[in-house]
């Protein structure tokens, strides 16, 4: 009975360490989505959208700006290996980054939303290349748009970094797990790329050795007056792209948060069942014990009551022959 409490006391301690890790995971998808939005703000905003986007080979692919694409020729010429039509269910483009090889597919002959193309929705219409994408130079109706945006992004992407140095430090609900820390350095790692145009720095935006960024406005500010406007937009676009596919990649439906509060909410409704039919169990052993017990304390009063009789016949059974002698 004692164990069986002590098992119970520790089910449920189980299950409010889980709760505890569901919550904290709950804050970190909060905080990750307020930094897509303010990504989504830079790589969304009609302020910087290129003219035009030309194409190298239009017969067999094209695209148009939907957001900050950047200005110059794309640093990925692809490859389309595929296209949708009768045979395929899906469009295919191959092109090389980092001399690894990468391979996107799209169930449409649309492709959207690329951390390596930002800004841009490129259509496919038959097999072949390579194409190189060439968006326009883009033109600025509002520097203080683009500043306060990257102010913005910059902002919650601190929030989020500090809400996982403190949910992963020694007293933390998630001390112990790998996923906050693997997002933690993909953010981080959003403030580089081998096919950068121009560096952040140039932007304002810098990385710290601490693991923060640090944006500094009047840096952004004249690099938009001057002559390379567009490659700075074009850049802080990409980096906007790029923080855009960690926070998407964490925080969808299929995202690595939502496996982890899934699973976690799978547990403690495992443990839940467990303690209400552990705490079942205990009544119905409580009971078996309170009756076992009734009984036994009956047996012995009437043990008692037989003793008392026995003793009082034995009294006077010695006090007859007392006086008979």
């Amino acid at each position: 009975m004692f164990a069986d409490s002590l098992r119970s006391n520790r089910l449920v301690e189980q299950k409010s360490e889980q709760n505890a890790e569901i919550t904290a995971y709950q804050a970190l998808n909060t905080s990750l989505l307020q930094v897509a939005d303010a990504a989504e703000a830079i790589t969304g905003s009609t302020s910087w959208v290129p003219a035009s986007i030309s194409s190298s080979d239009a017969s067999v692919a094209s695209a148009y700006a939907s957001g900050g694409a950047v200005a110059g020729a794309s640093p990925y010429p692809f490859t389309v290996t595929t296209i949708v039509e009768e045979g395929s269910d899906t469009a295919t483009i191959t092109y090389t980054k980092n001399d690894a090889l990468q391979t996107v597919t799209s169930s449409s002959n649309t492709f959207t939303g690329l951390a390596d193309f930002p800004g841009m929705t490129i259509t496919v219409s038959a097999t072949g290349g390579p194409v190189t994408l060439t968006p326009s130079a883009t033109t600025v109706t509002g520097a203080s748009v683009m500043t306060s945006a990257v102010s913005s992004l910059v902002t919650k992407l601190n929030n989020s970094l500090a809400l996982i140095t403190s949910q992963i430090s020694a007293s933390g609900s998630l001390d112990t797990d790998y996923t906050p820390r693997d997002i933690s350095q993909r953010l981080l790692n959003t403030s580089w790329d081998d096919n950068t145009l121009t560096s952040l720095a140039n932007a304002g935006i810098e990385l710290t050795r601490v693991g923060t960024f640090t944006y500094n406005e009047a840096t952004l500010t004249t690099a938009l007056a001057g002559g390379s406007a567009a490659l700075i937009i074009g850049e802080v676009a990409a980096f906007a792209a790029r923080v855009e596919n960690v926070t998407t990649s964490a925080t969808s439906v299929t995202g690595t948060i939502t496996r982890e509060i899934n699973t976690r909410q799978s547990r403690v409704s495992d443990l839940s069942t467990a303690i209400t039919d552990l705490a079942a169990y205990l009544t119905r052993r409580e009971e078996s014990l309170t009756v076992y017990y009734s009984q036994l304390n009956a047996t012995i009063q009437a043990l008692q009551n037989q003793q008392s009789y026995l003793q009082t016949q034995l009294d006077v059974f010695t006090k007859a022959l007392t006086v008979n002698r």
